[in-house]
Parts: C-alpha cells; sequence; structure tokens
C-alpha cells in the first residue's frame, strides 16, 4: 500500500528549519506547562478519594457539583460518562485525616440533595500522600530507566550519534505531549502516563525504522555523501511511516470520539503523541545526526 509515490523531499537540506519548528513547539510547550503551574496531578499522584457513583434517575452535573461542593472545598473533579456515572474526585488536601471521610460525607449529602432517588457508590478508591509520593518517584524513575534503556540499546545496535538522536526524539514528544495536557488542563493520572510510556515506545520504534535503512543505505551508497544518503533513506521509509501512524490514528482517533469518558485522556495522549513522533521520526532523528556530522565529521560523515 502506497500512499506516497517515489519521493525525492529534500529533508536534509530544510533540517535548520524544521528543527526552528521543534524549538518553537518546545518552548511553547514548556511555557504552559510553567504558566499553567505545573500540572493537573489525578488522585494518584496528589493522594485523596476517587467515587464511581450511579443514580437511578438522570441527575445533572450542575445538581452533583453542588452537593459535592457542599462537603468540600469546592475544587473537586466531576465526570460524566456515557452510561451516566458520575466520577467524582477529590485531593488529599480537601479534608483533614482527623475528619468523617469524604464518601460517607457525600453519602449523606446526596440524600439530603436527591431525596428519593437511590443512588449507589460502584466504586471508591483512595490514596494515601506517602503513596502518592512513593508513585511520582516510581514513575519518574521508570521513565528515566527507559531513556538511558533506549540510548544503550540503540547505541549498541547502531552507533552512539543514532542513540542521542533517538533520545532527542522522545523527550521532544514526551515535552510537547505534556505542554499539550498542561494547556487543557488535563489531569495526570495513571493511565495517562500509561499513554505517555506508550508514546515513547512508538517513539523510539519509528526511531529505529528509519536508522536501520540509513545503515541499510550507508552499505549500498558507499561514494554518496552521508547527506545524500540519509535523505534518500528517509524518502524511502516515508510511505511506511505514513501509512503505519495514519492506520493507528484511525484506532485512536476512533476511541477519542466514541470511546467512554475514562478512556479519552488516554487517547488523546496517544493521538497527539503519534502525530509529534511521526513528524519527529521524519525530521529530528536523521536531521541531527546529520547536523552532528557536519560539524564533527567522522570517517563516514566526511565523503
Amino acid at each position: 500500500m502506497r500512499l506516497i509515490k517515489e519521493s525525492n523531499i529534500n529533508f536534509v537540506g530544510r533540517r535548520r528549519l524544521f528543527f526552528l519548528v521543534s524549538g518553537i513547539l518546545l518552548v511553547l510547550s514548556v511555557l504552559s506547562i510553567v504558566l499553567r503551574g505545573g500540572f493537573n496531578y489525578g488522585v494518584d499522584f496528589t493522594g485523596g478519594t476517587m467515587l464511581q457513583v450511579r443514580f437511578s434517575e438522570p441527575v445533572g452535573t450542575d445538581a452533583v457539583r453542588a452537593a459535592v461542593n457542599a462537603v468540600s472545598d469546592g475544587s473537586a473533579s466531576i465526570q460524566r460518562d456515557e452510561a451516566g456515572d458520575f466520577m467524582i474526585r477529590v485531593r488529599a488536601k480537601e479534608f483533614g485525616e482527623g475528619e468523617q471521610g469524604f464518601a460517607d460525607r457525600v453519602r449523606e449529602q446526596f440524600a439530603v440533595s436527591f431525596p428519593g432517588n437511590e443512588f449507589e457508590i460502584l466504586r471508591e478508591e483512595s490514596v494515601g500522600p506517602r503513596v502518592s509520593k512513593e508513585l511520582q518517584g516510581k514513575v519518574l524513575l521508570a521513565i528515566l530507566i527507559g531513556i538511558v534503556g533506549i540510548l544503550f540499546y540503540v547505541s549498541i545496535r547502531f552507533d552512539f550519534r543514532f542513540g542521542l538522536g533517538a533520545v532527542m526524539a522522545l523527550v521532544h514528544d514526551t515535552v510537547i505531549t505534556l505542554g499539550v495536557l498542561a494547556l487543557f488542563n488535563k489531569e495526570i493520572t495513571i493511565t495517562v502516563i500509561a499513554a505517555v510510556l506508550t508514546v515513547i515506545g512508538y517513539s523510539v520504534n519509528d526511531s529505529i525504522v528509519v536508522s536501520d535503512r540509513i545503515r541499510e543505505d550507508v552499505k549500498k551508497m558507499r561514494k554518496e555523501s552521508f547527506m545524500t544518503v540519509v535523505n534518500t533513506a528517509i524518502n524511502q521509509v516515508l510511505n511506511r511511516t505514513v501509512v503505519t501512524s495514519a492506520t493507528t490514528l484511525f484506532v485512536t482517533v476512533a476511541m477519542l470520539i466514541l470511546g467512554a469518558a475514562a478512556i479519552r485522556d488516554f487517547a488523546l495522549v496517544l493521538t497527539i503523541g503519534i502525530v509529534v513522533g511521526t513528524y519527529s521520526s521524519i525530521f529530528v532523528v536523521a536531521n541531527s545526526v546529520v547536523e552532528w556530522e557536519t560539524r564533527i565529521p567522522t570517517k563516514r560523515g566526511r565523503r
């Protein structure tokens, strides 16, 4: 299947333009995170309680929010899914340890606010502040180990330049994805972190495909310059990269539009990550190696 016929686009010659675009996106992403005051961490990372409530009769979201605000400080997060269930999240700082449990207070308040309308708390999850802090540390450690492992693997399979290029691409993709999440004030949960780690894996996979083709073409095109080889390799894998990304996007966009509320943030992260990851695999990874060769040429780079 070829969406793109044989192409001869000068990706390498325009690499400075692509670097500029990536730089602008990275700066905007960092500004988004800073101006938002950081991320909107969910209960998993702040500690607190999450309730899933189902009413026997239809109830408006505003009415539920008013009832919940009566027993909290007004910053509780309330979402309604397609089944009509309400997901209520409240952070630990909103209630002290010695006070009555949040779930018990919600039960009492709902009984007062919605008389005659039976309700059921289908799920109740609580995370203590100590556990949430440990979880933050484990997530950061997992990401760090992943980055070091990727650098080590790609450096051995290809060489250090390609390993560093792959790491640059995954950092590029991760920062931009997190910047979009901060911009829209999306809640950072375990599900979102899982999606971000999936994006990292997707980004590295595309980077390895491009790097592998460059390695093959270096052997075949010994008389050509390194820039020519890289440009040819990118054009050769362009159709494969676009087709793979497009077919994957069909699924993630469908999940984003038709999926339940619980997986929409997951689908959003994957959608953003696939788009940005496709961009970085074409415009960032190989071009960063070319830029390195231009400034500090190796034997192959001098040809």
